[in-house]
């Protein structure tokens, strides 16, 4: 396990360009087996653990609306090509031959890519968003430490969700 990933949870945490992650207290790079005695979970710990847990939240909400979203661009998109092709064969039927069912049929394309692009966004952030709360989550079972988090998403105006957290511990020191 990467031991500053202990120190970004920790007041004692100092950031240097050149050396990286020092330990504010012993002015050296982490140097400790599982875990480090001398951490200091307080409020840097709280703001992490508070952000990781409403972005990872904030995306899982969105799940439906992203496969609405999929659905419906996808018969677009399948709606359009079928179209095409149907108007194509119509044309060809009357020994009419024309490139316009060929630009219709790519132009459905384009619904099929928001579709897919669409899905594939969020399967990427919730991905990303996982695995940051999975490191977290990691580090605090090494301190034993347990957590309860009651996110609460209040109105979205002008695009600033109001979100409201209340986190309970168990274990810290």
């Amino acid at each position: 396990m990467d031991l500053a990933r202990h120190c970004e949870l920790c007041d004692n945490q100092k950031i240097n360009l050149e050396v990286g992650t020092t330990c504010g207290l012993t002015e050296q790079k982490p140097e400790f087996n599982k875990t480090c005695s001398k951490i200091e979970l307080n409020e840097k710990f709280e703001n992490k653990l508070k952000s990781v847990n409403i972005e990872y939240e904030n995306i899982k909400r969105k799940k439906t609306l992203t496969h609405i979203y999929f659905a419906v661009f996808l018969l677009i998109g399948i709606a359009v090509i079928v179209g095409g092709y149907l108007l194509g064969k119509y044309a060809f039927n009357k020994r009419v031959i024309s490139t316009v069912p060929i630009i219709i049929m790519g132009a459905g394309l384009a619904p099929l890519g928001l579709a897919f692009g669409t899905l594939n966004n969020f399967r990427q952030s919730i991905q990303v968003a996982k695995n940051k709360k999975d490191k977290i989550d990691e580090v605090l079972n090494e301190y034993r430490i347990e957590y309860e988090i009651d996110i609460t998403f209040g109105e979205e105006i002008h695009g600033t969700q109001e979100v409201h957290a209340k986190l309970k511990t168990k274990g810290i020191r």
